[in-house]
């Protein structure tokens, strides 16, 4: 781990580890949570830069992608590395 975890980072591994099998997924608007999740005001979730922060620093990665219309792709599921 290269840098210092913020605490909104330290959540996420936690939620993600003990709640979502060790993944988050991405919902429309940009909102990471664990699977099954049912929306902003039903619990807890994740912007995309804790998401991107998590695996900028070694700690996550992106293990599932969606292709848009164009060719591009972005990614849908981030996961703990052990």
């Amino acid at each position: 781990m290269s840098d210092v975890l913020s605490p909104t980072m330290r959540e996420a591994l936690i939620c993600a580890r003990e709640r979502g099998n060790g993944k988050l997924l991405r919902y429309p608007g940009g909102f990471w949570a664990i699977e099954g999740w049912r929306g902003a005001h039903a619990g807890t979730w994740f912007g995309t830069s804790t998401i991107e922060a998590l695996v900028s620093r070694g700690v996550a990665e992106y293990t599932a992608w969606k292709e848009r219309g164009n060719g591009t792709r972005f990614p849908i599921e981030m996961t703990v590395k052990p």
